[in-house]
């Protein structure tokens, strides 16, 4: 399979002795500077392609998927922040996630539309590809979201995050996403909860950073098309790994499935550096099995 060598961007304590406890990303003290009190470490990385591969990933081993899906709503209208094509795209999407999963309920939560173009100007809505190793959910931010949706105190058997990320437009050609296989993740050592303190409107309060370990295994589609999805896991109540780590107040169904999915954006140095390189939408969900 082909490979692609890039610099990834892990999290360490500051000091070869620190500790992990109380890591703090920062966006209301010094706005709309962000800080950090544990430091971002670069490690170069060999990156699997596997546009061409026999290995066929899946949520519940590796924690991520493709799925070739064309979406019928205007690509344009949902880069611009159309409410009527986000409406429209997230009654597809849950139909999509239905029909992988068999979720009975689906909820979004979560809308972000990312942009890497060095010939336009950046317009306020869109963000910048995130060059971090992170995990969207902790447990506990997960088990927020689904009390904040409703479900606390309401029976259900599992629950899930799960983000779905879209190219618009166009192919990927440059910054795609990268995803660590969670086979290769070693929960008690590698992931850090981090505490978020961000303005009021952004309702996640912590998140894992990821500690290097070398045997995790990274891989990508290269040149993601429009007509293409990915899936992986921010959260899954029913994995049993997750609930050995030591994840407070495990419940339902246990199981031996992927808890979750590392993931970043990075910079492939063998694609271009300049011009429209990217545009994707990415949507976050509950889904619950009753």
């Amino acid at each position: 399979m082909p490979t692609v060598s890039s610099l990834l961007y892990y999290s360490a304590p500051f000091t070869p002795t620190g500790t992990d406890d109380d890591w703090c990303i920062d966006a209301v003290s010094r706005p709309p500077e962000i800080l950090f009190n544990f430091r971002k470490v670069p490690v170069e990385t060999v990156i699997t392609d596997l546009r061409d591969s026999t290995t066929v990933p899946r949520l519940d081993d590796m924690g991520f998927e493709k799925a070739a899906v064309p979406t019928c709503v205007d690509q344009r209208a949902l880069a611009e922040g159309s409410l009527p094509a986000l409406e429209r795209y997230r009654r597809e999407t849950a139909e999509l996630l239905e029909s992988l999963t068999g979720a009975d309920t689906v909820e979004f939560f979560d809308a972000t539309v990312r942009r890497e173009d060095t010939e336009a100007a950046r317009e306020p809505t869109h963000q910048s590809p995130h060059l971090r190793v992170h995990v969207d959910q902790s447990p506990t931010s997960a088990r927020a979201r689904a009390a904040d949706h409703g479900w606390r105190g309401r029976p259900f058997r599992r629950f899930q995050i799960v983000n779905v990320w879209r190219p618009l437009i166009e192919p990927v050609r440059n910054f795609p996403l990268a995803l660590c296989d969670y086979r290769s993740v070693d929960p008690l050592a590698d992931l850090v909860p981090t505490r978020l303190d961000f303005p009021t409107w952004l309702r996640d309060r912590e998140n894992y950073s990821v500690r290097h370990n070398p045997r995790h295994r990274w891989y990508y589609w290269g040149s993601l098309a429009p007509d293409e999805a990915t899936l992986f896991k921010c959260y899954d109540s029913a994995s049993r790994d997750l609930a050995l780590a030591g994840e407070p107040g495990a419940e339902g169904e246990m199981r031996d499935v992927a808890g979750l999915c590392p993931h970043t954006a990075f910079f492939d140095r063998t694609g271009p550096a300049a011009g429209h390189l990217r545009t994707s939408l990415e949507l976050r969900a509950l889904l619950f099995y009753h």
